[in-house]
């Protein structure tokens, strides 16, 4: 078939997809880390951890936001590379 330029928009696209999974996979593993490391810190402080979680609030509220903005653009992602593959395969 054909390779007009819509074909090599797709693969540019999804080249760029893929290197934003990988980004987004390492920035979600981090905060996974980091919240391990404060558990760990906080398991025997359990009154510095109330109150450092009751100062912090605002704050941590943004970032579980941030966290949970990044998962939905994980999966919308990885849905994006299946659909990108799939249209590219129409071009072999």
């Amino acid at each position: 078939m054909f390779k007009d330029n819509f074909y090599y928009i797709l693969k540019d696209r999804l080249e760029y997809a893929q290197d934003y999974l990988i980004d987004t996979s390492a920035y979600i593993q981090s905060v996974k880390f980091q919240d391990k490391v404060e558990r760990e810190f906080f398991k025997d402080k359990k009154i510095l951890y109330l109150l450092m979680g009751i100062i912090n609030l605002p704050s941590d509220i943004v970032r579980y936001y941030q966290y949970f903005k990044s998962l939905m653009n994980y999966k919308r992602a990885e849905k994006e590379i299946t659909l990108l593959k799939e249209e590219l395969k129409k071009y072999d």
